[in-house]
C-alpha cells in the first residue's frame, strides 16, 4: 500500500473518533435536557438507560460507516472472515469492536486496521462516560427520594 493510504487511515480514524465523541456529548446533553425532574425512581432510570443504549448503538453504527467508507470508497482494506463483507458485516463489526469485544469472526485488513485499533479505546472511554453520567443522575434521584420524594 502507498504511504498515502496510511495517512487516509489516520484521517479516517481521527474524523470518526472525534465525530463519535461529539455524538456522545450531544446525546448525553439531549438526555440531560429531557430528563424530567417529575419522574423519579425506576421510570427515570429506565428511560435513561434505554437512551444511553440507543446512543451507544448509534455510535457503533457510525464506526461501521467508517469501515464501509474506508473499504469501499478509500480502498484502505476490507473486512474478511466468516460473514463476508456485506453491509450488515460493517454494522456488526462496528458494534462488536465499539463494545470492546474485539476481533472475532470478522477482521479488517490493510490500513483499515488502524480504525479497528482505536475504536475500542473510544468505545471504552464513552461507556465509562455513560457510567459516570448514570451514576450522577441516580445519586440525584436517591437524594430526592431520601429527602421526601417517592419511588415510582
Amino acid at each position: 500500500m502507498a504511504p498515502s493510504h496510511y495517512f487516509l487511515a489516520i484521517g479516517l480514524t481521527v474524523a470518526f473518533s472525534i465525530g463519535t465523541v461529539a455524538l456522545h456529548y450531544e446525546a448525553l446533553r439531549f438526555i440531560s435536557s429531557i430528563h424530567p425532574r417529575r419522574w423519579s425512581g425506576r421510570a427515570n432510570i429506565g428511560v435513561l438507560i434505554c437512551a444511553i443504549i440507543a446512543a451507544h448503538c448509534l455510535e457503533g453504527l457510525l464506526f461501521g460507516a467508517g469501515y464501509w467508507i474506508g473499504a469501499e470508497w478509500l480502498g484502505l482494506g476490507h473486512l474478511t472472515g466468516a460473514a463476508g463483507a456485506g453491509p450488515l458485516a460493517y454494522i456488526y463489526f462496528g458494534l462488536e469492536t465499539f463494545t470492546t469485544q474485539s476481533l472475532g469472526d470478522i477482521f479488517p485488513t490493510g490500513p483499515l486496521r488502524l480504525l479497528a485499533s482505536v475504536e475500542p479505546l473510544v468505545g471504552l472511554i464513552l461507556i465509562g462516560w455513560s457510567t459516570s453520567f448514570t451514576f450522577i443522575l441516580m445519586r440525584r434521584n436517591w437524594r430526592e427520594r431520601r429527602d421526601g420524594g417517592d419511588e415510582r
